[in-house]
């Protein structure tokens, strides 16, 4: 009887691990296709989401805004890599045209060693995508702002190393072709394919759920063999 029950439990909970993890799958897989269909959609024009802005439902969203870069309180967003080689971003404000909002731009990465080209100077027009500031993950090491090792971007650290109260609720990662070939920063579109192993998790659930009914057939045809 305790086997039973014992096993009855464990098919649940191995069942329940499976189907959760297909869940999962089919959930990670609907967000890689909204961020797919945001990136393709039409650009939305900084002026008319300055107030009140979702970041949420904003983010991957192509924009274009206009303002004026503040180079000298250019900073370096650490630790990024592009295609297996090590470098940074460069992360600019850039006060917006027509109001005091200030936004900060991710124009694009540049490889250790490499030369940053300074930002224009004047007044610019900046295309790229919304991009919502993030808390950083369990490894990320925290911001040290005054030796100005920056390793995710925070709004509230933002403001007060750009001495601004009225940063954009989100920041801005500038779409490649901004930069002439051969110079950094280089722009990019957002990267939105997530790592989807749950397929192969939810398999292996299903099969620990097989092989214990297995066990359990096994174990009550020689117990009744031997009783026989």
């Amino acid at each position: 009887m305790w086997a039973t029950v014992a096993v009855a439990a464990g098919l649940i909970v191995l069942l329940g691990l499976g189907t959760w993890q297909l869940e999962r799958r089919a959930w990670k897989q609907q967000l890689i296709e909204n961020r797919t269909q945001r990136i393709a959609a039409a650009a939305v024009d900084f002026a008319d989401i300055a107030a009140g802005a979702d970041p949420c439902e904003l983010e991957y969203r192509p924009i274009r805004l206009a303002g004026r870069f503040d180079d000298r309180r250019s900073l370096k967003l650490l630790n990024r890599t592009r295609a297996g080689r090590a470098g940074f971003h460069v992360i600019t404000p850039l006060a917006a045209e027509g109001g005091d909002i200030v936004v900060p731009v991710d124009r694009g990465w540049v490889p250790l060693g490499g030369t940053v080209a300074p930002a224009p100077a004047g007044l610019v027009s900046v295309t790229g995508y919304v991009r919502r500031f993030a808390a950083p993950g369990w490894f990320t090491p925290d911001n040290e702002p005054a030796s100005g090792a920056w390793f995710y971007l925070d709004r509230g650290q933002l403001a007060a190393a750009l001495g601004s109260t009225n940063i954009a609720p989100f920041y801005v990662q500038q779409a490649p072709g901004a930069d002439r070939p051969g110079t950094y920063p280089q722009g990019a579109v957002p990267e939105v394919a997530l790592r989807n192993p749950h397929l192969q998790y939810a398999l292996t659930w299903y099969a620990l759920a097989v092989a214990l009914l297995v066990i359990y057939v096994v174990f009550h045809a020689r117990r009744g063999a031997g009783e026989e």
